[in-house]
């Protein structure tokens, strides 16, 4: 789905890369709103680290809310289409976002069970490190993501990480670096493929 004024013809690399933005700004807007009210906070221990990683993080999100819409907004969206259109397919590119926003989830739901701790905010540097920086995705849609650094912010949570006095905080990092592994292998190797032959049974988790 493009929101851009401008029509551009997306492949579905760049496809996968909307998904994962939309994944990433529906973390990022429950993880500033958990913030906001107090019932989460940035903590590696390391004052200068939180407020740097959380200056970057609402700096990704306004560049994001310019042209990403989050998880809720596209079920909305979705929804709408399908009953615009009862007798009709969702469009190719509409339904491979689904397609692989969903791959992302049910990904990160096998990896952490519901309720269980998680650290959202390195989840989201991780995620964009490795399928900008080591897969050397395609930013042309979103030039703002190379304007981030995002292996100086995941070096604090390996600083964090050598610290032997939080053994549990240490572990946590570890999980979060292998989820957000495990993600990125997902989207990469997840194939959408087109069906002519029936009606859209899309939907969204």
């Amino acid at each position: 789905m493009n929101l851009n004024p401008h029509i551009k013809i997306k492949l579905l690399r760049d496809i996968k890369t909307d998904a994962l933005l939309i994944y990433i700004k529906t973390v990022i807007e429950e993880l500033l709103e958990n913030i906001k009210n107090e019932t989460y906070k940035i903590d590696l221990g390391y004052q200068e680290f939180n407020n740097e990683i959380e200056e970057n993080i609402r700096k990704l999100n306004e560049e994001l809310s310019l042209t990403i819409i989050n998880a809720y907004e596209l079920k909305a969206f979705i929804s709408y289409q399908q009953v615009k259109n009862r007798n009709q397919k969702l469009l190719p590119n509409d339904e491979a976002l689904i397609f692989y926003y969903n791959s992302l989830v049910k990904q990160i739901e096998t990896q952490l069970l519901s309720g269980e701790l998680w650290i959202p905010e390195q989840i989201i540097l991780s995620l964009l490190s490795e399928w900008i920086l080591e897969e050397e995705k395609s930013t042309e849609f979103y030039p703002f993501l190379k304007e981030f650094n995002y292996l100086k912010l995941l070096s604090y949570y390996e600083i964090a990480r050598n610290n032997e006095n939080n053994k549990l905080l240490k572990e946590n990092i570890n999980k979060m670096y292998k989820i957000s592994s495990s993600m990125i292998k997902k989207l990469k190797t997840s194939k959408y493929k087109i069906n002519n032959t029936r009606k859209s049974k899309a939907r969204m988790k």
